[in-house]
């Protein structure tokens, strides 16, 4: 039976180490925000894609953070915004 590795983390460089999922970011213009995640290995291929129809929700965001940062200073992600931890 092939031994399955243990994945600590992924990474956006090629190639991945030993215990990397690796990760290639792709900008492909013009759609404004088709985005596709797909894990290949020899067992099996998985794609998720999510579609942004319009700009709208990334106008939101941008409103959301916007307001978020209102009176603060520092650097900040949208884990904060979000209030994810």
């Amino acid at each position: 039976m092939q031994e399955i590795p243990a994945y600590r983390k992924w990474v956006n460089d090629l190639p991945a180490k030993e215990g990397e999922i690796p990760i290639t970011s792709l900008r492909i213009d013009p759609a404004p925000g088709t985005h596709t995640v797909n894990y290949h290995s020899d067992i099996d291929d998985i794609t998720i894609t999510h579609t942004a129809h319009t700009r709208q929700g990334f106008a939101i965001g941008a409103v959301l953070a916007a307001e978020y940062l209102c009176g603060k200073k520092g650097i900040f992600t949208m884990k904060e915004v979000l209030g994810i931890s």
